[in-house]
């Protein structure tokens, strides 16, 4: 049955001619680039474990160490909107297959959410292997340590994704759900922030055996080992059946049974207010293309919770290297730095991907009385809408955090994300038309690892303009020169930007067509593949 499940997913994900190669080479190259990154860690920890002078510090090393493993495995598939391989129930429940057999397909699919995260424990058995303190005298303990932590974490994360995507489709509930993760994110960097002393720092992940890392930390290390393994295994017991729990619940579950009806918007609310805002400002039908796209973004909870998440999580990123100093660049200037972070999470679910969102209904671009051209623009003009609150949020954050957004901070940032997101909005719009996947807005697993790694790979190039404004404004120690290289950047970025909308038409119009509205009315498999 398993081995059924898995062919008839091959047989969805095959390419058909002249489709989808180039971007499964791209993939291959970016996702080969970023597992080296974490062979590189893997191996720096395989070198300090190896250390025998260092075997005493081990155990409140790993006490510290492990929980933000822990944490980094259940959460950060939220935080980059990508929860890897999962089964498609809802395709499956029609079919005669065993729970059992389910439940065992989706906790091996679990490992792809974060499957680097084995190499650094790799690197971390291979160096107790070699420790000299250690050894393979103990290779039972470590061995069977690391593979219960590995296990525990995969299992925590299967039942932890159930409840996630059950809760994000309760109106009442994602909000909330996303404060609380916002707040266990930000709570390290602001303990760091108070310049806390280290021994502080120690302390607050307990080292006694009865936490799961603990237990995990004096285990392979032969510390206590009996009294280690009985919680070790503990903590596995509970990860398993909290994981099978969660899979029943939402083997169960139909979300649109309970899902409430949206509520009727008052006319004169605020967010009313602001759908109509382009209205009077824009000509038709660009104007009611823009106020569209503005009502079907924020009722998509995935949206709501990106964009939120692109307001504060600046803070997280950039705050260690803001709280070094006093003085330097990312404290200077870390209202523009945390906007320009936030236009980059907004493109994987915007103007990366315009289209994806749209799915089928992409064929009414082509049928009704609207030049394609326009609908490009206004699908950019509604990300910039959404721009001007964000810089506003993140100035609040940054006035609380004390890092400076006075009135001229403010005005700088709103210029500089601007004139970045003409060359941002520039390249998403021919990425929209030749690399476009349909995206289903009650998914959060349909984030492509492609367009993550474009982002990061073109922004060296897309900020180059910006980056020179402020090294000359730094290297002339004028505020003239800054605004005038802005300026230019302006100019470049209009041009840029018009270029890439004609080239992004005239694909779309021509041969990408057929290509793209073919991948845009695709369905997954019996697996949600990211």
């Amino acid at each position: 049955m398993i081995l059924a499940i898995l062919k008839a997913q091959f047989l969805s994900m095959r390419l058909r001619p002249g489709t989808r190669k180039g971007s499964a080479i791209f993939s291959a190259i970016t996702g080969l680039m970023f597992y080296a990154a974490f062979v590189f860690l893997g191996w720096m920890t395989m070198l300090f474990f190896s250390s025998g002078d260092q075997t005493p510090l081990f155990v409140r090393i790993l006490s510290l160490g492990l929980p933000f493993v822990m944490l980094y495995w259940q959460l950060s598939p939220l935080i980059s909107a990508s929860f890897g391989a999962s089964l498609d129930l809802q395709k499956l429940r029609a079919y005669p297959i065993p729970k059992s057999s389910l439940f065992i397909v989706e906790v091996m699919l679990r490992v792809t959410t974060c499957a680097e995260l084995l190499l650094p424990l790799l690197g971390l058995t291979v160096g107790l292997l070699r420790n000299p303190m250690l050894g393979w005298r103990y290779s039972p303990l470590i061995i069977g340590g690391t593979v219960i932590f590995a296990a525990t974490n995969v299992l925590l994360s299967a039942g932890t994704r159930s409840l996630l995507e059950r809760l994000i489709l309760r109106t009442k509930l994602r909000e909330l759900l996303m404060i609380l993760l916002v707040t266990i994110a930000v709570l390290p960097q602001i303990l760091l922030a108070t310049k806390i002393r280290k021994g502080t720092v120690l302390g607050l992940a307990p080292s006694q055996i009865v936490w799961p890392w603990a237990a995990i930390a004096h285990l392979v290390t032969g510390d206590s080992a009996l009294l280690a393994s009985v919680s070790a295994l503990f903590w596995l017991g509970a990860a398993a059946v909290f994981s099978r729990w969660q899979f029943e619940r939402t083997l169960k579950y139909d979300g649109a049974s309970i899902r409430k009806p949206e509520r009727e918007a008052k006319p004169d609310g605020v967010m009313e207010k602001f759908y109509r805002l382009p209205g009077r400002l824009l000509p038709d039908p660009l104007a009611a293309m823009v106020e569209k796209e503005l009502r079907t973004y924020f009722r998509i909870p995935r949206f709501r919770l990106v964009y939120a998440m692109s307001c504060f999580f600046g803070v997280i990123v950039f705050l260690p290297m803001m709280r070094r100093g006093q003085q330097g660049f990312f404290r200077e200037n870390a209202l523009p730095v945390m906007c320009l972070y936030g236009l980059m999470m907004l493109g994987q679910i915007s103007y990366w991907n315009a289209f994806g969102f749209d799915r089928s209904a992409v064929q009414g671009y082509f049928s009704w009385p609207v030049k394609f051209r326009d609908v490009l623009i206004a699908k950019n003009l509604t990300v910039w809408a959404m721009l001007a609150p964000q810089v506003l949020v993140v100035s609040v954050v940054c006035w609380i955090a004390k890092l400076g957004a006075g009135p001229g901070k403010i005005v700088e940032a709103l210029f500089v994300v601007a004139v970045s997101s003409l060359y941002w909005f520039s390249l998403g719009n021919i990425c929209s038309v030749r690399i476009p996947r349909a995206m289903n807005p009650d998914k959060m697993n349909q984030m492509t690892n492609k367009l993550q790694a474009l982002t990061i790979f073109a922004a060296p190039f897309l900020l180059l303009p910006v980056v020179l404004a402020y090294w000359s404004r730094w290297f002339f120690e004028s505020e003239t020169i800054f605004v005038a290289v802005m300026a230019v950047a302006a100019i470049v970025g209009a041009i840029f930007y018009w270029v890439g909308l004609d080239s992004a038409v005239e694909a779309a119009t021509g041969e990408k067509r057929e290509k793209m509205l073919l991948e845009l009315t695709k369905s997954d498999g019996p697996m949600s593949i990211t």
